[in-house]
């Protein structure tokens, strides 16, 4: 099962992470700092999640103390909860400003002022359930989907465009930090880059959940501001209620007033006037205002405030759950040395080099991957490499199996793809293979290559080794080993980390 983290753990993790990665000369974070807060993270003891937190904790505290800016870039870069505070605020005073019963201290039952609000979310009703249906209907496509969300104007649309601007200011913070000297701007650039591609793609959906969330409310607050605001006035003044049209008759009216009106007047007890009364009402005739107020009112609770409020719990549930359950692997990338140093005990590995020397750098690079996949106690052994058309011939069934093919070699699935093929049959329950094509010969042969002719040969490996079942790793076993390269490894062979 894939480990999670809540959103504060993720972040530290991610942001740590990147700096550490980002710093192979410890200009800012040295190996005593790294190695006090691995101790640190290991002596606490729990799962591995925690002492992940615990260890970015850790590394951040020093970070902070040479980038002073990283807690303002923490903050920049996650979108909190309570923005939903200022929105809610700002709807509630617009509401009750906003609400002019009338100039004359008269209101007209046909374009009350609540109408417009109402109508709006209807309007947004309807094109939210559009969406829902389309998203429903995915033989329509993506394309289409995304151009009904971006014409909402309450839903993707406003949502996208909260978004980025929320996302253009988190941007804006990274490129204002600035260190005394170069090197370690330049350094902490390229981390708070790195730390943003990561970060910025997880917190996607908490942001969107809680723009979602801030709108919602927004919008409830919005009628419930305008709806205090015909009862406050209603109070110190005296409205009297009227309607006028060039185009409605009375019995049109009553009509229209049934069919808005109607659910709020059976909830109430209340009969709305037939054709007669309204024609007392109309204009320059009127009638008290206060049950038309209080028609609207429930009107627009119906309306707006119970599923406006349903829409906002939904919301505040996705993101509660959004934000408890990020998924960053605790130690994946540098957070590696958290792995239990035992980890590997009674397990062997078997190094198959196919018609292809591994040697001195090669073999160095090569045995710390393994050691980092299987665990450092594992017992790996590089077998002497087997000349072109061998068949791989008796071994541990019991033990792991790496192949090592040359990328300078043309694949061929009768030579090269059978001798995978039969390590993978020979192989015990439990017992795992996995097929690195190495390109440092490559590199060191065709340093003019511009990367075609390489991909070219990759693609044609793949597909060699694809054809028996097996799915091959590039590394380049004369460069530093890649964290990534790691994790593909581990992708591969499904291998559980055991005594983490």
């Amino acid at each position: 099962m894939p480990s999670t983290m809540n959103e504060a753990a993720a972040q530290s993790v991610l942001l740590a992470r990147a700096f550490e990665e980002a710093d192979a000369d410890g200009l800012l974070l040295s190996i005593d700092d790294r190695q006090a807060a691995t101790e640190a993270a290991r002596a606490s003891g729990g799962a591995p999640e925690a002492q992940a937190e615990r260890r970015a904790v850790h590394l951040l505290g020093r970070l902070e103390a040479e980038v002073p800016a990283l807690g303002a870039v923490r903050r920049a870069t996650r979108l909190p909860r309570a923005v939903v505070l200022p929105v809610a605020a700002v709807a509630l005073v617009v509401g009750v400003a906003s609400n002019a019963l009338g100039p004359e201290r008269h209101v007209n039952v046909l374009s009350f002022p609540l109408l417009g609000l109402l109508l709006w979310n209807l309007g947004v009703y309807a094109g939210l359930t559009a969406l829902a249906l389309g998203r429903l209907a995915a033989r329509r496509g993506r394309d289409a989907v995304e151009t009904a969300d971006a014409a909402l104007g309450d839903g993707a649309g406003w949502r996208g465009a909260l978004g980025r601007t929320a996302h253009a200011l988190a941007e804006r913070s990274l490129r204002r930090v600035r260190l005394p000297d170069a090197p370690r701007t330049s350094l902490a650039s390229r981390a708070l880059r790195d730390y943003w591609r990561a970060w910025s793609r997880l917190e996607a959906p908490i942001v969107a959940s809680r723009v979602r969330l801030a709108l919602h409310v927004g919008a409830a607050l919005l009628v419930v501001g305008a709806v205090l605001g015909m009862y406050v006035r209603g109070l110190t003044f005296e409205y009297r209620a009227t309607w006028e049209s060039t185009f409605v008759g009375p019995a049109t009216a009553a009509l229209l007033l049934r069919v808005v009106l109607g659910p709020a007047a059976a909830l109430l007890g209340v009969a709305l006037p037939d054709a007669a009364a309204l024609a007392a009402m109309r204009a320059p005739g009127d009638a008290p205002a206060a049950s038309w107020i209080h028609l609207w009112a429930v009107t627009a609770t119906l309306v707006v405030l119970v599923p406006r409020g349903a829409a906002a719990l939904l919301a505040w549930l996705r993101d509660r759950r959004l934000s408890r359950a990020l998924a960053v692997d605790p130690l994946g990338g540098s957070f590696r040395v958290l792995l239990a140093p035992d980890r590997g005990a009674g397990t062997t590995v078997l190094v198959v080099p196919y018609s292809y020397g591994v040697t001195g750098r090669q073999a160095d690079t090569l045995r710390e991957l393994l050691h980092d996949v299987f665990g450092l106690r594992a017992d790996v052994r590089i077998a002497p490499s087997h000349a072109y058309g061998d068949d791989p011939g008796p071994r541990d069934a019991a033990a792991h199996a790496v192949v090592v093919y040359g990328l300078v070699q043309s694949p061929e699935r009768e030579v090269h793809g059978r001798f995978a093929r039969e390590l993978a049959d020979a192989a015990a329950n439990g017992a795992r293979v996995l097929a690195l094509v190495d390109s440092s010969a490559w590199h060191a042969r065709f340093a003019a290559d511009d990367g075609r002719r390489e991909n070219e040969r990759r693609r044609a490996w793949e597909r060699v080794l694809n054809e028996v079942g097996v799915v091959p790793l590039h590394v380049n076993l004369a460069a530093p080993l890649d964290t990534r390269v790691v994790e593909q490894a581990e992708e591969m062979l499904g291998a559980a980390r055991g005594g983490r």
